[in-house]
């Protein structure tokens, strides 16, 4: 077989249950659907932070978060870390993105070849377009004023809608290489804004779901007081409890019809490959930086460890990848690096924390060891977390709150707390040994301290009051939609 070509699909603040192929019984996601109907599902795949930078710094370097610095929303992606795309590029392939990838501070590229479109320069909004475009003051992304009021039809022209123009631009850079004499395999990673708020997305859309039976999760027993504190933390500092349940509901069906308008970008997307003839000789990968709870819990948004939160979307299809197969077993999305490796025959960096996942798609020349996942998140003692879990249980620490414990093989919702009175059969000492080899919350405290430090020396100031930016052939880059919002925003 001929080197294979590797399409890489992202989207953001993907709930890894809303997806018909993960069998929910409403949302529409014919696109997603079709391709999971020749891919293997893994349904326990897990991001490693379930905030954006952090995720995505992760899944790009094949390093958990605490090895590649990615600590929070503000870190830098230092520059001895190898990437995805530039492991690949140095290895004979070509390499280019278009949509979001939220690096911060001076470097915007990090191995890609090239980025025609997308938040090409550091900005607040990184590609979530703030809509309506008032909000671009900052309301958009305020915990004081919360996210439900944002949520309904886009005021943004259809044909300037970030997920729109990510899908055209992703077509034009395949048409164009293509159409081009170089022979190079090539790594393509089409990333996408939704479901990621602000919840707007075409009217039609929305509409569909508010007539749909579309309703709001049941929050649990004695919500919010008898919650566990890192969950009522959330309810306060999102201020959930200002918002009544009709307009969650109203939020929930905007979320829906972000994940069906991507899901019809998506499709877009893939047909004009399947036109081209690209899908021959092609591995596909679709994920999403993290979920988002949407409403499970009582919950909304991302910063958790239940699996609406922690867990991924994840589907591989690809030269003799097993169609419709579903793989149960833990994993993650640093794994990919190493996988992505495998396709390409060559080796990997060995810094790597991930392991392939061929040897679950059924290549046997590829061992796998791992059988758990891990997830976790820094910044503050009421906001962080460690989380891992095997094939059955989930163990959550924090730096002050006492742990959580969850059986998953019978409590997949994750509604019973088994961390007063342990089961016998529950291997808490091991699974806590596994979390606290990579060092106590001191040591990540200090670790935090200091590339915080380092940081500095690589900070951009903010230059777009936009969400995305094209890359002229010439190099130039060329604001997309600033003109959107008023002069006065910051």
């Amino acid at each position: 077989m001929n080197t294979p070509n590797i399409l890489f699909i992202v989207t953001d603040e993907h709930n890894p249950h809303i997806a018909g192929f993960a069998d929910d019984p409403i949302v529409d996601t014919p696109a997603l659907d079709r391709l999971a109907g020749r891919s293997t599902f893994f349904e326990s795949a897990y991001c490693q932070s379930p905030l954006c930078v952090p995720s995505r710094y992760s899944f790009l370097t094949g390093k958990y978060v605490r090895n590649c610095s990615g600590w929070g929303n503000g870190s830098i992606l230092f520059p001895e870390h190898a990437t995805m795309p530039g492991w690949l590029g140095s290895h004979g392939y070509e390499t280019a993105a278009v949509g979001k990838m939220h690096f911060k501070g001076k470097e915007q590229m990090h191995g890609w070849g090239s980025r025609p479109y997308g938040d090409l320069v550091e900005s607040r909004a990184a590609t979530h377009q703030p809509d309506p475009p008032e909000t671009a003051d900052g309301r958009w992304n305020r915990h004081s004023v919360g996210r439900f009021p944002f949520a309904g039809p886009t005021h943004i022209p259809e044909s300037m809608l970030v997920d729109q123009v990510i899908t055209t631009e992703s077509l034009a850079w395949m048409h164009e290489y293509a159409a081009s004499e170089n022979q190079q395999p090539w790594l393509f990673c089409a990333s996408f804004s939704r479901p990621h708020f602000p919840l707007t997305a075409p009217g039609r859309y929305i509409r569909k779901y508010l007539d749909s039976n579309l309703t709001l999760p049941e929050p649990p027993p004695g919500y919010p007081d008898d919650l566990h504190p890192h969950d009522r933390f959330i309810v306060d500092d999102f201020n959930l409890l200002n918002f009544s349940a009709e307009e969650q509901r109203y939020a929930l069906a905007c979320y829906y019809a972000c994940v069906d308008y991507v899901d019809d970008c998506i499709g877009a997307l893939l047909e004009g490959f399947e036109k081209a003839g690209c899908l021959d000789n092609m591995y596909v990968v679709y994920t999403s930086d993290h979920g988002d709870m949407a409403g499970e819990h009582g919950l909304w948004w991302k910063r958790t460890y239940y699996d609406g939160s922690a867990g991924v979307p994840l589907l591989i299809s690809g030269p003799d990848v097993p169609h419709g197969k579903r793989v149960h077993t833990p994993v993650e999305l640093v794994d990919l690096f190493p996988t992505m490796c495998e396709w390409a025959n060559i080796e990997k960096p060995e810094s790597l924390d991930g392991e392939s996942l061929n040897s679950l798609l059924g290549n046997k020349t590829s061992a796998r060891k791992k059988t758990w996942a891990r997830s976790e998140l820094f910044g503050g003692k009421r906001k962080s977390f460690r989380m891992i879990r095997d094939e059955r249980w989930k163990l959550v620490e924090f730096p002050e709150y006492t742990p959580r414990l969850f059986d998953l093989k019978n409590d997949p919702d994750e509604m019973n707390d088994l961390a007063h009175s342990p089961p016998p059969d529950a291997p808490v000492k091991k699974l806590r040994d596994m979390l606290n080899e990579s060092g106590s919350w001191t040591d990540m405290e200090g670790a935090m301290a200091q590339d915080k430090e380092r940081s500095k020396d690589f900070r951009a100031e903010y230059k777009s009051k936009g969400a995305v930016q094209y890359r002229s052939q010439y190099g130039k880059i060329i604001e997309a939609d600033a003109h959107l919002y008023p002069d006065d925003n910051k």
